[in-house]
């Protein structure tokens, strides 16, 4: 069996691989406006990273409400978006190096954009933010085969944080 752990090191290596991908397209591929959810490539990465922040950092910690997202106009390379991704990374590392059941199995409150409240483990969060990172990678890949750009491989068995590569 795998843990939350091993899953987030799944998913970040796989984000970064992404990021990485995008660093070495030029970077009005990169901020160009697909009508995709996020219009651009860069925004929908920027969502993935703020994604996992929002749901680590703040809705797990009880300080949703504390939360401000910086808006994604200001980000006017990759450069600035690679450190974002490093500074929240290093942010979540720590949360996870002290996870345990215990924590898993707290109960915390997100609230939707919406005002909708769920009552959830800190386990059901970390599977959201989880599964929100895949939903918003397929949709790269297809913005990424649209300009004839072969995505990284996602894949759990190229990304097994258990196998040293």
């Amino acid at each position: 069996m795998f843990s939350i752990g091993e899953l987030h090191q799944f998913s970040s290596s796989v984000r970064g691989k992404f990021a990485s991908k995008l660093g070495e397209l030029p970077w009005s591929e990169v901020e160009k406006n697909r009508e995709a959810s996020f219009y651009s490539m860069k925004n929908i990465l920027l969502h993935i990273i703020d994604n996992e922040d929002w749901m680590v950092n703040w809705v797990i910690r009880n300080r949703q409400q504390e939360y401000v997202r910086r808006k994604w106009e200001e980000y006017a390379s990759m450069k600035m978006v690679l450190d974002h991704l490093a500074e929240i990374e290093e942010r979540s590392r720590g949360y996870f190096a002290a996870l345990n059941d215990g924590e898993l199995n707290r109960k915390v409150n997100l609230t939707t954009a919406s005002g909708q409240v769920f009552n959830l483990t800190v386990e059901e969060c970390l599977l959201q933010s989880f599964t929100e990172q895949l939903y918003h990678l397929g949709e790269l890949i297809a913005l990424l085969w649209q300009i004839n750009v072969e995505p990284p491989k996602m894949q759990w068995f190229w990304n097994n944080p258990r196998v040293q590569t």
